[in-house]
């Protein structure tokens, strides 16, 4: 059953995308709802599990550790209404062989699969054109990245259609808009499937903006309901380009050409005067994050064209933050698809430090912009901030738990007897290790350049490792010791010789 659902939509297999959905509790309480990166295999079950419905649902990051994919999707938010037959027709017009899904929110996931994996690259950078032609430049893509940095890196993931089968709201879609069974879903992927992205034309619209920004060659192409303002200052920065020297009495033409049936009409003549005014003289640059340009950029078009960015420095695309849960978190970002690594929170924090870190990483320096602005997109950032588990092993609390598990089993080797305990060894009675603390801090962890302080240490074994205080008599002395419950020094299935190691003296 799972087998062709599998193959379809595999991706990394070392790690998965998992989301608790908001929910009541028994009291009508809301429980706000988790989402985060587990670092484990993705197995068969889990598969099965996502197609009976049995939560969480399965999310799957696309990109492989060969930087490969084979689909691709633009995550398009949900709103009131959402026109999903619209979308559909819209994309048999361009003849582009995608896949519309509901998508868990009641938005739409548009899904471009391939019959064999290719570069990460490659999918996204279609993708990304496709976006913009359709409108939704601003939405988010998946793969998110073109490269896994290394086997830490563990990319973002998407939440998979077909929670629960043909009984889900997370369906394909058919022709006529209605909903396809997994059967019929399975059918539709044959037709589409590509065996060559490159060969995707990206069909544009015929426009007098052929020469400039994609994105007021798409605005234009229908009715204008907002953005007025916004919309007037992109179109200055390409008539300033195109005709440098009387780009002042192009502008009110395009008030009046493209704004004549919006709802409040043109700008009026002295708005559009004052905005003539600010402009001349000034070298300001296009502004591409902003909306309603954002919904429809395509960067890459853009630099190509006569009269579009070109070689102008323009603020990068800010995306998917995600946080690696260690005692000091460090963190990934996506700065216009290249993965970033921010050693702390303070690279988020200081534009300096991210320019600089960005710029050594990418070879791309970011434009310096104001504190407030900078501080907008950081916000938005750390508002949407995915979690990913920390490597095995790598937090503070792990690798004290193997410091506690090497010393006891290096200090009760051989025969040693209560009395040892006050000189560095440990002593095992009861199924019990029994120690002195401080002989393990400063005869172990500190040789292992343990940096936690010595009180701090101490109960983190008592809170985090098992262990417990208690106090024992040794002779006519009564010294406090810890316990905590014996490791197993020889496990049964090892069969192989082990290489003898020097021991280290107890005192």
């Amino acid at each position: 059953m799972i087998e062709r659902f599998k193959n379809i939509f595999q991706g990394l297999e070392r790690a998965r995308g998992v989301t608790y959905v908001d929910k009541k509790s028994a009291d009508g309480q809301k429980i706000k709802g988790r989402s985060f990166v587990q670092r484990e295999p993705v197995t068969d079950e889990l598969w099965s599990n996502h197609l009976q419905g049995i939560e969480p649902s399965l999310g799957i990051i696309p990109i492989t550790d060969e930087n490969k994919c084979q689909w691709g999707c633009i995550d398009v938010d949900s709103y009131a209404g959402f026109d999903h037959l619209k979308l559909i027709n819209k994309i048999k017009l361009l003849k582009l062989p995608l896949i519309v899904f509901r998508s868990k929110s009641g938005g739409a996931h548009i899904f471009l699969f391939t019959a064999v994996p290719v570069e990460a690259k490659l999918v996204r950078d279609k993708l990304l054109s496709i976006s913009a032609v359709l409108g939704y430049g601003g939405s988010e893509i998946f793969p998110k990245q073109i490269e896994l940095k290394s086997k830490d890196d563990t990319g973002n993931f998407l939440n998979l259609p077909y929670f629960n089968g043909d009984d889900t709201t997370r369906y394909a879609f058919k022709e006529d808009g209605t909903a396809a069974s997994l059967e019929e879903f399975y059918k539709i992927y044959n037709n589409v499937k590509q065996l060559d992205v490159g060969l995707i034309k990206v069909e544009r619209p015929e426009s007098e903006f052929s020469d400039g920004p994609p994105c007021l060659e798409s605005i234009t192409q229908s009715e204008i309901k907002d953005g007025r303002d916004r919309i007037v200052y992109q179109y200055i920065q390409y008539a300033k380009r195109k005709w440098p020297e009387n780009w002042q009495g192009k502008i009110n033409a395009f008030n009046y050409k493209y704004f004549n049936k919006h709802p409040e009409g043109p700008l009026d003549d002295r708005i559009i005067q004052g905005k003539i005014k600010f402009n001349d003289g000034k070298d300001l640059g296009f502004k591409c994050n902003e909306d309603p340009m954002c919904n429809h950029c395509d960067k890459k078009l853009c630099r190509t064209r006569q009269f579009g960015v070109g070689g102008d420095s323009v603020f990068p695309v800010l995306s998917d933050l995600q946080k690696v849960m260690l005692d000091e978190p460090y963190y990934w970002v996506n700065v216009d698809g290249d993965r970033v690594k921010l050693d702390s929170i303070d690279y988020i924090m200081e534009q300096r430090l991210f320019r600089r870190t960005v710029a050594k990483q990418t070879n791309k320096k970011p434009l310096r912009i104001t504190i407030k602005e900078f501080e907008k997109y950081t916000d938005l950032l750390l508002q949407g901030v995915e979690e990913v588990a920390a490597p095995i092993g790598s937090s503070k609390i792990d690798q004290l738990k193997n410091h506690l598990e090497d010393y006891c089993i290096q200090r009760s080797i051989g025969s040693v007897v209560k009395k040892d305990i006050l000189n560095g060894a440990v002593y095992t009675e009861d199924d019990k290790h029994v120690f002195i603390f401080h002989r393990f801090f400063h005869g172990h962890l500190v040789k292992k350049k343990w940096k936690e302080d010595y009180q701090v240490t101490q109960q983190m074994l008592k809170e985090h490792c098992g262990c417990a205080e208690a106090r024992i008599y040794i002779s006519k002395k009564r010294p406090s010791v810890m316990m905590v419950e014996a490791y197993e020094k020889d496990k049964p299935e090892d069969k192989f010789d082990k290489k003898k190691l020097k021991e280290e003296a107890p005192f």
